[in-house]
């Protein structure tokens, strides 16, 4: 998402659609603080008529009731701010809670094709600007609401004691609305800038820790160079987003200075013409007092404001990433495999390179077929194609008959073992990453593949057996040992489909020899694999060499 796509009036709507689901809170806090302003200002209120009494030298219940009444009303006005926190502490939580579960049940939907030219582990680092919405939520629910209407409140209340004061505040709040309407685009969009080069920077880092070897044993300085350029990008747009701050900050300041100055020139020239008592002078300023303290949260609240839109767009990068389409067509759960027909099938990436051009062959139900052909010939896109992970694809592709845009993705993935070079181990236990957390799969299945492919040795040589911890992208394992979890997950559970690229590959002679004879003996799998290893298209019954369609 550019950032000059983005305005305040979009950024806002947004923001106010992820609050939507809390409707019910967002009216209380709304309506405390309301009733918190109406309290606040009422307070010089009640000392106005004590000083008039007491300038009347006058001590009477009246005064210890109204005494009373203003400690009532500080307490309540600090109740209310309590309940406020409360609730928006809540919302806090809530947050979290949902990005959290929306990313992890999003990123596996995604559409791939839209994807291509993101590296998702960097993209999901916006999940962090959930910190930088949650600290806006203080400002935008709580401090800024209360400002505006305890400024726009005492304003008000200064104009019962003079007309004069109507005007005067009238002018004054119109041109703090056209400061802020005509410089908070121009910050949104800096701010988004400083934020995207930002992120720039954590990415290199991590794209360093990622190869670190590489740079460790390097004959060069790339690694400072490339972080410093990005660096200064970065404070270079935030140096340009600060100046527009600074603008805002100073309209504000000034802002302040003379509504400071004119209400107390008025009020002091009312005073002396008895146009005013000295209580109603006091109240004024009590008034003007809070209008300040208003002031100086709404200049302390714009920075915050802007980290909170833009942690709203940033978020947007995965919420509202395009997901797969999925069909309506359940494929049968039965003991048989697939019948696939690719139709003058071809395919292009995004960037118009060709990869597969009209592709016409048949496999037959329960087939093992080899995918052949040079790196490059698009074996993986064809797999790919076959998940429907690639849908614009020209031509068409039959799974029993049926075009596979058609089938539910659940449906059909369910029936399909996989096994893509883009897969890998993640953080977790053994046995998570072998099942995948399938409920349906039991220790009897498992244990038969282990041993079958000769993951056993793994098992046995830690205490804690399928429960071990394995490291992101098995970090510790050997390459053959990282290969046979893959294999034994894609294996695993009943499939009317089996995907394999490369599935031999880093094993020895003994474990190839295990797989083919038990591939070789499934019924009711349709297989397809993909390699360069010529030596396993005896073993199978048929073979699509895909150089004959380059």
């Amino acid at each position: 998402m550019a950032a000059s796509n983005i305005s305040i009036g979009n950024s806002l709507r947004k923001f106010y659609r992820i609050l939507r689901l809390d409707k019910t809170d967002i009216s209380s806090i709304y309506m405390f603080a309301i009733l918190a302003g109406i309290v606040q200002l009422s307070l010089p209120l009640g000392i106005q008529t004590i000083i008039s009494f007491v300038m009347a030298g006058s001590i009477s219940t009246s005064i210890i009731v109204l005494i009373l009444m203003v400690v009532l009303g500080t307490f309540l006005n600090g109740l209310l701010q309590v309940r406020q926190l409360e609730i928006i502490e809540k919302l806090k939580q809530k947050i979290f809670l949902r990005y959290g579960l929306e990313f992890s049940d999003r990123l596996p939907k995604l559409n791939n094709e839209k994807l291509d030219n993101y590296y998702l582990p960097e993209l999901v680092n916006r999940f962090f600007d959930t910190i930088s919405l949650q600290k806006g939520l203080d400002k935008l629910l709580l401090d800024l609401p209360a400002a505006i209407i305890q400024t726009i409140l005492g304003l008000l209340l200064l104009s019962f004691y003079h007309p004069i004061f109507i005007g005067f505040g009238a002018l004054l709040l119109f041109i703090l609305i056209i400061i802020l309407r005509y410089t908070s685009p121009q910050g949104l969009l800096l701010a988004m800038q400083s934020s995207d080069y930002k992120y720039q920077v954590a990415a290199w880092l991590q794209e360093i820790a990622r190869v670190v070897k590489s740079f460790k044993y390097s004959k060069s300085e790339l690694h400072i160079t490339k972080t410093d350029v990005l660096i200064s990008h970065h404070l270079d747009a935030r140096t340009k987003y600060f100046s527009i701050l600074l603008i805002q900050f100073w309209s504000l300041i000034s802002f302040k200075i003379i509504i400071t100055a004119a209400m107390l020139i008025v009020g002091a020239t009312l005073l002396v013409d008895q146009q005013i008592n000295v209580g109603q002078f006091i109240a004024a300023d009590i008034v003007i007092l809070t209008i300040i303290n208003s002031v100086e949260k709404l200049i302390l609240s714009l920075d915050k404001v802007y980290d909170a839109l833009v942690s709203v767009e940033k978020l947007g990068k995965i919420t509202e990433a395009e997901k797969e389409i999925a069909g309506t067509v359940q494929l049968e759960d039965i003991d048989k495999g697939v019948a696939i027909q690719f139709a003058n099938t071809s395919f292009c990436y995004p960037d118009g390179h060709q990869v597969l051009k009209n592709i016409n062959f048949h496999v037959q139900p329960g087939q093992l077929v080899h995918i052949a052909g040079v790196s490059g010939s698009g074996k993986s896109t064809l797999l790919r194609l076959l998940t429907s992970a690639y849908k614009d694809f020209q031509g068409n592709i039959l799974i029993d008959g049926q075009p596979i845009n058609g089938y539910n993705l659940h449906s059909l993935r369910n029936s399909t073992g996989i096994l893509l070079s883009s897969q890998d181990i993640f953080l977790g236990t053994l046995w998570e990453n072998i099942t995948m957390g399938n409920p349906d799969i039991g220790l009897p299945e498992v244990s038969n593949y282990v041993e079958k492919i000769g993951l056993l040795p793994l098992v046995q040589s830690s205490k804690e057996g399928y429960d071990v911890q394995l490291d992101p992208v098995g970090k510790r394992l050997s390459k053959q040992t990282r290969q046979k979890i893959l294999l034994i997950r894609a294996l695993l559970g009943k499939h009317r489909l089996l995907l394999l690229e490369e599935p031999f590959q880093h094993l020895d002679n003994k474990a190839k020899l295990a797989i083919i004879h038990h591939l070789k003996i499934s019924k009711g799998t349709t297989i397809l694999i993909a390699s360069e290893d010529t030596s396993i298209s005896k073993e199978c019954d048929a073979i699509l060499n895909l150089e004959n369609y380059l």
